[in-house]
């Protein structure tokens, strides 16, 4: 029954994302709607067997990331009227209007909200009211994904800022192309984790497998194709000096 219902809420939530898109003529929105629909799901699987220690803190996390991200992107792009060019560059080659288009692009992306966020719905199958092992060890290594993806956003927009229209290769962005993506990755496995010590808990591992596919061959490759056209061969020697999503072991960074 939690799962339908999270399934619905979801449908609606997009819906009215894609209502503010038509609003703003801006369908990065939906960026927005990623972040704030993962948040509203793992928020309703969590507290369907109301307040706990555990489910207070756990949902602190999530909602954390969930300000976090959605937060930066609002600001980041939003705010500033920017669109995305991965959505201009996928619109351009539609054959069906662009709203119809985006709504079920925008659908397409709820069911992935759905997937990704399962991994809250079999850590909601705990019963424990307080913090395990395993939870505290999860808490520690999203803590740490968490400024470190802050970290990289960033150095990214300050690059940005300082040398326009160049490649970001310095930091962070030295160590892999999409330190952001990773660190982003990372936080979904400490939200598996959360998960093991449930009934069927291992499940909740298809939760960052499921993210790092749509990451690796959705959302890097339209993105890489963006920066190759805009940036040329300064991105394409960037490509192979440096990692794709692992960062590199042997380099360094600096604050």
């Amino acid at each position: 029954m939690i799962i339908l219902i999270v399934l619905l809420v979801i449908f609606f939530h997009m819906s009215l994302i894609w209502f503010w898109y038509l609003y703003s003529n801006n369908p990065s929105v939906v960026d927005v709607g990623w972040a704030s629909g993962l948040t509203l799901s793992g928020l309703i699987y969590l507290n369907q067997q109301g307040l706990s220690t555990r489910s207070v803190l756990l949902s602190l996390a999530l909602f954390i990331w969930g300000i976090r991200l959605g937060g930066y992107l609002w600001w980041t792009r939003i705010r500033c009227q920017h669109v995305d060019k991965r959505y201009t560059t996928l619109s351009s080659s539609w054959k069906i209007d662009k709203p119809l288009g985006f709504f079920i692009n925008f659908q397409l992306q709820g069911l992935f909200i759905f997937i990704v966020s399962m991994c809250w719905y079999f850590t909601s199958l705990n019963n424990e009211k307080a913090i395990n092992i395993l939870d505290l060890f999860g808490l520690f290594i999203f803590i740490i994904a968490l400024i470190f993806e802050s970290k990289a956003d960033m150095q990214l927009q300050r690059f940005k800022k300082e040398f326009p229209g160049q490649v970001c290769n310095q930091k962070l962005w030295r160590l892999s192309r999409h330190p952001n993506y990773f660190f982003e990755w990372l936080i979904w496995c400490s939200f598996s984790l959360f998960a093991l010590s449930s009934p069927y808990g291992l499940f909740a591992i298809f939760s960052p497998v499921a993210l790092y596919l749509i990451m690796r061959y959705i959302t890097i490759p339209v993105t890489e194709r963006g920066s190759i056209k805009s940036r040329g061969e300064c991105y394409i020697e960037y490509q192979k000096t440096t990692p794709e999503f692992f960062p590199k072991i042997n380099g360094f960074w600096l604050p």
